[in-house]
């Protein structure tokens, strides 16, 4: 049934959803979908999802100014109903994303996404959420389990803001976005396998918490990301690399690297990023893949590292190490703790130089090498 004129909610249930965990629900949702759409109300709708637990078979789709709101949900764990509240549910290896924010000011918010046959290793997938449209919104959102959790496909000026989960291969990826997007409070845990299960392994072996491609001007702020094999990765696709990138406050705990830089770069054209308040933990496990903390590999050739408040600890190799020509590492207050290299900042390029100021510290051991890669402050 249409929307009445006097409610913004299109219940999907009105629509034949069940939301039974069994159910076929995407033929009853789409409806719903297709009922708010600005077509048949001007000003948009909003499309509300009951508590429940409601079966895909293929994608959905939001076209501008419609929002597909839930219940909510609970932490999985944290309760004897561990799937409380509104539930989108994927079969493993699918290809296709359960929801795609296609249209410009569409959103998602308090809704949770399952894979309940995901396996080990698991089979890959499209992204639980693809946003193709400017000025999305993804807020108060779960991904319990998927191979890829987000993927801003060429939207701009996107807000996240409130996400949670175990994305194994991503969390979040952004590629061929030429504005600013916005990126908050996001906190990624082993809520599935906890560390000592196969999957937890599988992701510290493969995973990264977030990824930027080609994006340009993206603001992350308030960010945790645990147990993947990079925290924070600036890479590279056809459409160019990161640059401009702004990281506030954010701890990549038990993460092999925490900052990965492999982005191809040219003089005037190269990855950048300017971090404050930022922590590197690497995992000290015998078993655990050895790597740097920071790592700005030899491809990432004018990359320009600002760092404030790093601490970056228990690292397998390197605490810091920079193998691309041209690259400048500018940092104050760094501190580098416990790595099991040997040295804790490295600069394998002659063409290279780190500039430290004040606060500069590092654990016994060589603090940095080789000695004329590096600009101090005089004492």
């Amino acid at each position: 049934m249409p929307p009445s004129s006097t409610s913004p909610f299109v219940n999907v249930a009105d629509f034949g959803a069940v939301g039974d965990g069994s159910t076929d629900d995407t033929a009853a949702i789409a409806r719903a979908i297709e009922a708010a759409a600005p077509a048949q109300a001007p000003t948009g709708n909003t499309v509300f999802l009951p508590a429940g637990r409601y079966r895909l078979s293929s994608g959905l789709v939001l076209p501008p100014a419609v929002a597909l709101v839930g219940a909510g949900w609970n932490t999985p764990g944290s309760q004897a109903n561990v799937f409380a509240g509104s539930w989108l549910l994927a079969p493993a290896g699918a290809r296709w994303s359960p929801l795609t924010l296609a249209g410009s000011g569409s959103a998602v918010r308090n809704v949770a996404f399952n894979v309940p046959d995901q396996a080990i290793p698991p089979e890959p997938a499209e992204p639980m959420v693809r946003v193709t449209g400017n000025n999305a919104l993804v807020e108060d959102v779960l991904l319990y389990n998927p191979y890829a959790g987000i993927y801003l496909d060429g939207g701009a000026q996107a807000v996240l803001r409130r996400i949670w989960g175990q994305p194994l291969y991503y969390g979040i990826m952004v590629d061929r976005a030429q504005d600013s997007n916005y990126i908050g409070t996001v906190h990624f845990w082993t809520y599935w396998q906890p560390p000592g299960t196969a999957g937890a392994a599988w992701q510290l072996a493969n995973g990264t918490g977030i990824c930027l491609l080609r994006s340009d001007n993206p603001h992350l702020s308030n960010v945790f990301a645990f147990n993947y094999l990079r925290g924070l990765s600036l890479g590279s696709s056809p459409a160019g690399v990161p640059h401009k990138v702004h990281v506030l406050n954010a701890d990549f705990d038990n993460c092999v690297t925490g900052v990965h830089v492999a982005a191809p770069g040219r003089q005037g054209y190269a990855a950048t990023v300017q971090m404050a308040n930022v922590t590197v933990q690497s995992p000290a496990g015998a078993d655990a893949p050895a790597g740097h903390g920071v790592w700005v590999e030899a491809v990432s050739t004018f990359a320009l590292v600002q760092a404030s408040n790093l601490r970056v600890s228990s690292s397998a190799l390197n605490a810091v190490r920079i193998d691309a020509d041209d690259v400048n590492f500018f940092g104050e207050n760094v501190s580098l703790e416990n790595f099991r290299g040997p040295e804790g900042f490295h600069i394998s390029s002659p063409r290279s130089y780190a500039h430290l100021g004040v606060g500069f510290r590092a654990a016994p051991g060589t603090p940095f090498a080789p000695k004329s890669q590096f600009r101090l402050p005089k004492t």
